[in-house]
């Protein structure tokens, strides 16, 4: 055999990959499939019930297991000279497997698992679902020759690495299924080497392997014995056996195919956030949401034992917002002595965003009147006790005098319930710190080099209050150019709870590898954030600057054009899988805020707002929150010569023609100064300044997509500088078809491809 193109295959590879991306996408979705206990039950009933049962009722390979059972299978046939090897032993001969999705096929089999099991239930029982059941004994006979469990471990970081859509889109996959055709036609041309594919690859081999008959005759026919297939090193530190041999196996695909290896979409996202972010309890959800209630103040007095107490005064009753202007409710007028006033019901409808009353003591001696006085009381507070009444009394310091006045205040509380989430963001400073990449408690899940090397990056922690000026959040922000990122972090008390980081084309798949599927164009100035909770990926973000117009002054005979400075807009990308694949799409206002499910993020009045109903959801908005921001400050344009410090807006006595030049006015806006605004940040202008116009973002982490790979930022399809100039260069994404060595090819996300590798 003299090409790989010759290389044939008994199974549609493609199609079976998009059946094996839905069985792993189900496994993913099951908690309890991440339990040792009930994996080794499922153990337990793959070995003692359904291999004799399959061996029996194998013939035309149509039998469909419980899950539990098939995701052992699953792991099993993943290590395929094992799996053959313990097949004889247990019951003599090889079984086969496809994928089969059917409910007929699902009853057909139950039927013959209650014949030949029936003291043993088809599914797993609930009381095993929730680790209610003994523990397996470590002396129980077992005649398997494969650690299952620790395999099936080693497959759950492999399931989180080929979670994004694009792993079910039949082009990508149809590259991907040449691409494996090269890989094996490289292990017949290099038989020791021990060879590592990217995630595309990887996917496909692991399908062929599920139908393991075909691959078996495959791979002997080609290579004259069975392929092995190693998963058991993760070790992607420099100098370790995954790195060197990743390191050959891009040197021998190059010298074979005059190609990159590596390709978008396709390189190493890191291991699954599962089990390393805090989970909101139930409990934790309920408390941070808001009261609302209606409150009367039934009784007010105010009274001073001083000669002061024979002036006549007013009372200015204010009710008082997160965000609004003080809201007048009532004005009692009257002498301090003898200012009682019963029977007053005044009805007061607090929400979540309402957080106190404020009452002003003024003298009554001219139109305005002289503040001498006053107080302010959280009312709000009185909603979590439950209670129906309330009743305070505060000392008033009466201004130029040694006296003081006492208010005392009586009401009801009607009917408090629980209402939405509202937060209003209360900014830190940014300042320089050293961060090494290879400390993962300072960055969570976020996949970076691994390098002691200092690492000064722009660091800044906000906090996020309810009305009652309680601090529920904290998010950190960190800006590292060194290695490309940019990171938030969302803690709950002093628990890291969730995750955003910048990705690149080293994870997504750019606009010609794929069908209508999530794609990024860094020529365009595209950039993404991916949103991860302890749940796993929740969302990416895909931000890029629009609508960006030079105005042109008007010369005699020439009308001239309006200026526009564009605005930041985004797609959104649910990754949880928990619904239909859908995109939606917001635009930044600098009049409106962002509404997206349940949320609603007021720019302008700082505030983040979570529908009662999607509480649940608080985590992934607040880092949506702050990723939007993020997005913004890495989009925006900027004069060509910004400095960081320094105000991106223009001065006001700057002109084109007769009109003042305008900018989206994000220095006014909390989150986007919060986000890193005016500092230093991997953002395209520092990109594009530093590094040139034929180059743009590409990883997630310590790479750009270079011009070797044709692919700049395109100056008809994006800005970088707002005050005019050339802007880039390339073809805006699709010089290279997606094999550019700037994604993964650089080794800058730690290790770059997969973690499988075939032995001899």
């Amino acid at each position: 055999m003299s090409d790989y193109r010759s290389i044939q295959f008994g199974v549609d590879l493609v199609e079976a990959s998009q059946a094996e991306y839905d069985f792993l996408l189900e496994v993913q979705s099951l908690d309890y499939l991440r339990k040792d206990i009930v994996l080794q039950h499922a153990i337990r009933r793959y070995i003692t019930f359904w291999l004799p049962l399959a061996a029996a009722n194998n013939e035309t390979c149509n039998l469909r297991p419980p899950v539990d059972i098939a995701w052992v299978w699953h792991c099993h046939m993943l290590a395929p000279h094992k799996y053959a090897k313990d097949c004889q032993t247990l019951v003599s001969k090889l079984i086969d497997h496809r994928f089969i999705t059917s409910v007929d096929a699902y009853d057909k089999t139950r039927a013959l698992w209650s014949k030949s099991h029936d003291l043993e239930p088809f599914e797993l029982s609930e009381e095993i679902k929730n680790g209610r059941c003994p523990p397996i004994s470590s002396n129980s006979p077992c005649n398997i020759s494969h650690d299952l469990l620790a395999a099936i471990r080693r497959q759950q970081d492999f399931v989180y690495n080929i979670h994004l859509p694009h792993y079910r889109d039949k082009k990508f996959l149809n590259s991907a299924l040449e691409r494996y055709k090269k890989y094996l036609f490289l292990k017949k041309k290099n038989p020791s080497e021990f060879l590592v594919p990217c995630y595309d690859i990887d996917l496909v081999w692991h399908t062929h392997q599920l139908h393991p008959v075909d691959y078996g005759n495959v791979t002997k026919a080609l290579l004259g014995r069975l392929l092995i297939h190693d998963d058991s090193d993760s070790d992607r530190n420099p100098g370790s056996k995954l790195n060197i041999a990743t390191n050959q196996t891009r040197l021998l695909w190059k010298q074979e195919y005059q190609e990159p290896l590596s390709i978008f979409g396709a390189m190493y996202r890191g291991d699954s956030p599962k089990g390393r972010l805090y989970r909101l309890s139930q409990l934790e959800i309920e408390s941070l949401l808001g009261r609302e209630a209606l409150v009367v103040i039934k009784e007010i007095s105010v009274t001073s034992p001083d000669k002061v107490g024979d002036k006549n005064v007013k009372l200015k009753i204010y009710k008082t917002n997160l965000t609004e202007s003080p809201q007048l409710i009532q004005k009692l007028t009257g002498k301090m002595t003898n200012m009682i006033r019963k029977n007053i019901n005044i009805e007061l409808l607090f929400g979540s965003s309402d957080s106190t009353l404020v009452f002003q003591l003024a003298t009554r001696g001219s139109f305005f009147g002289r503040v001498i006085g006053g107080f302010q009381e959280r009312v709000n507070l009185y909603f979590r006790n439950h209670g129906d009444s309330f009743h305070f009394e505060r000392e008033m310091q009466i201004k130029s005098t040694l006296s003081s006045a006492k208010c005392s205040v009586e009401g009801t509380i009607l009917s408090p319930v629980l209402s939405d989430i509202v937060l209003l963001l209360e900014s830190g400073t940014y300042e320089e710190a050293n961060m090494p990449t290879n400390v993962e408690q300072l960055w969570g899940p976020v996949p970076l080099p691994k390098s002691d090397v200092e690492n000064i990056c722009q660091v800044a922690s906000h906090r996020l209050l309810n009305s009652n000026n309680e601090v529920l959040f904290t998010c950190r922000i960190i800006h590292s150019v060194q290695v490309k990122s940019s990171v938030v972090h969302v803690f709950h008390r002093d628990k890291m709870a969730a995750v955003a980081h910048v990705v690149g084309a080293d994870q997504l798949p750019i606009n010609s590898q794929v069908y209508k599927n999530l794609s990024l164009n860094p020529g365009a100035g595209e950039r993404a954030v991916l949103i991860k909770t302890e749940e796993g990926d929740s969302m990416i973000l895909i931000g890029k600057w629009t609508g960006f117009l030079r105005g042109i002054p008007g010369s005699p005979g020439r009308q001239g054009v309006q200026g526009n400075p564009g605005h930041l807009q985004v797609r959104i990308f649910r990754a949880d899988h928990k619904g239909p694949q859908t995109v939606t799409t917001i635009d930044l206002s600098k009049d409106k805020p962002v509404e997206y499910e349940g949320l609603t993020l007021d720019l302008n009045k700082s505030t983040i707002s979570c529908r009662k109903a999607k509480a649940d959801q608080i985590l992934q908005y607040i880092a949506f929150s702050f990723s939007v921001a993020l997005l913004h400050v890495l989009c925006v344009p900027r004069p060509s010569n910004w400095k960081p410090g320094r105000s991106l807006s223009p001065k006001k006595s700057t002109r084109r023609g007769d009109k003042y030049i305008e900018r989206f006015p994000d220095e006014t806006m909390a989150f986007m100064t919060a986000a890193g605004l005016l500092y230093l940040t991997p953002s395209n202008h520092y990109i594009y300044n530093t590094h040139g116009p034929n180059v743009c973002a590409g990883c997630s982490a310590g790479g750009l997509v270079a011009e070797s790979c044709g692919i700049g930022f395109d100056q008809n399809q994006c800005v970088i500088n707002s005050d005019g100039g050339d802007v880039g260069g390339g073809d805006g994404g699709v010089g290279c078809g997606g094999g550019c060595g700037g994604c993964g090819g650089c080794g800058g996300c730690g290790g770059g491809c997969g973690g499988c590798g075939g032995g001899a």
